[in-house]
């Protein structure tokens, strides 16, 4: 028999489900790009355990022969759309007109195509500004009950980035933020970095990125090599600083101290990163390539400690799977890593302070910092399991004034 509690929470699930989200995402992975907003996957199947969620997403296709091209797809329950429009190769101007152009117009072909075959949303989700707001946006102009809120991951506010330009560009996001019913960032860094550009909101919010199950249904990995480090990325140059973590490792493999790391990931500095092992001599060092899901669990769990230099981030979601994982973490102090770091779970060092990285990997090798797994590991579930950010996320949908 149910005790009371439960039947209350079970109620509380199955009056939920009476809503429709239709989350319009930036970024999702798709069948040109796997990975690319995986984390925007991620809140989806968080939230639509409790509301039912589907996905609408437009993004282009160099291969594809067509105009456009509409698939529907379920991905763990989630019902996702995608829109591909053809994309040209061409970084000629008038090709980036029509590309703008296309991507725009197939926003309202594609959810003409969706309404077709599924219910009218009860509210629209906009996941990473600015293009993806401009169906609900536009929609509101001719109706005061279009309702739409926000997320955003984006690191093109932080200073270091600095790509939030461009007049229009800053007074069109203003208007979406300001028509909006609430907004969230997934730091609180970047939440203080929007405000800093005038994106203000009274029901503007912090709610973490998930944590995919399998990293917390994951078994405790039998590590069979001492001291093996692993770093995750995109391999880009300007923000990961990949250079640099090499430059540590050479450093205290100079002292004598004896190690693994493996690479994974790749993106265009790749190569410049592998060629850049080579000629250091670092037979340590190996390369994964890319790798996705379970392949990558297999290799956090491996490690004794993740490692990441970066230049500046938002809130990296590896460093989330590593802390799901047991696994702590060494890592810059920018963005919202402090936010997430701490003496209990990692170290943090300055940025671009290649002899503090060293520093902190001889004390991981040598012992002088000792961290308890399953501490990390409990501790990460408190904030990155995906039933406690969607509760988080019903919260803000009430907190905007929709009924759930």
């Amino acid at each position: 028999m149910l005790v009371l509690k439960d039947f209350l929470l079970l109620s509380f699930d199955v009056m939920d489900k009476l809503k429709k989200i239709l989350f319009l995402p930036g970024w999702y992975p798709n069948r040109t790009h796997l990975s690319v907003g995986s984390f925007v996957r991620s809140h989806a199947e968080a939230v639509n355990e409790l509301v039912s969620v589907d996905v609408f997403h437009v993004c282009g296709d160099e291969e594809l022969k067509m105009i456009y091209s509409f698939e529907k797809t379920k991905v763990n329950d989630v019902n996702t759309y995608i829109l591909y429009y053809r994309k040209s190769k061409s970084k000629h101007v008038i090709s980036q007109f029509v590309k703008a152009f296309l991507y725009v117009f197939g926003q309202f072909y594609g959810y003409y195509k969706y309404r077709r075959i599924a219910p009218k949303p009860d509210f629209f989700h906009v996941h990473v500004l600015t293009r993806a707001a401009i169906l609900p946006y536009v929609l509101k102009l001719f109706s005061s009950n279009i309702k739409y809120f926000i997320t955003e991951h984006w690191s093109r506010y932080l200073p270091q980035d600095n790509s939030y330009q461009g007049f229009l560009r800053k007074r069109f996001t203003k208007s979406v933020v300001s028509k909006s019913r609430g907004i969230t960032a997934v730091s609180e860094n970047l939440k203080f970095h929007m405000s800093r550009h005038g994106l203000e909101h009274q029901n503007f919010t912090v709610i973490s990125n998930v944590t995919e199950s399998r990293f917390f249904e994951s078994s405790k990995a039998v590590r069979t090599v001492e001291n093996h480090f692993v770093h995750v990325s995109n391999f880009a140059a300007n923000c990961k600083n990949v250079i640099g973590i090499i430059d540590a490792f050479e450093i205290i493999k100079n002292k004598g101290y004896v190690f693994s790391l493996t690479m994974v990931g790749d993106g265009t500095d790749h190569e410049a990163a592998f060629k850049y092992v080579k000629e250091k001599d670092l037979k340590e060092v190996n390369f994964t390539g890319f790798l996705y899901g379970k392949d990558v669990v297999g290799e956090i769990e491996k490690a004794t400690a993740l490692v990441l230099f970066s230049n500046y981030e938002n809130q990296p979601v590896v460093i989330t799977e590593s802390l799901s994982l047991g696994v702590p973490v060494i890592a810059t102090k920018v963005g919202g890593i402090p936010e997430m770091i701490n003496e209990t779970n990692g170290i943090l060092v300055e940025s671009n302070d290649v002899d503090a990285l060293a520093n902190a990997l001889k004390q991981i090798i040598k012992k002088e910092k000792v961290f308890d797994s399953e501490k990390i590991r409990t501790a990460a579930a408190q904030k990155f399991k995906g039933e406690v950010i969607a509760r988080q996320f019903v919260d803000f949908y009430r907190a905007g004034g929709v009924e759930i």
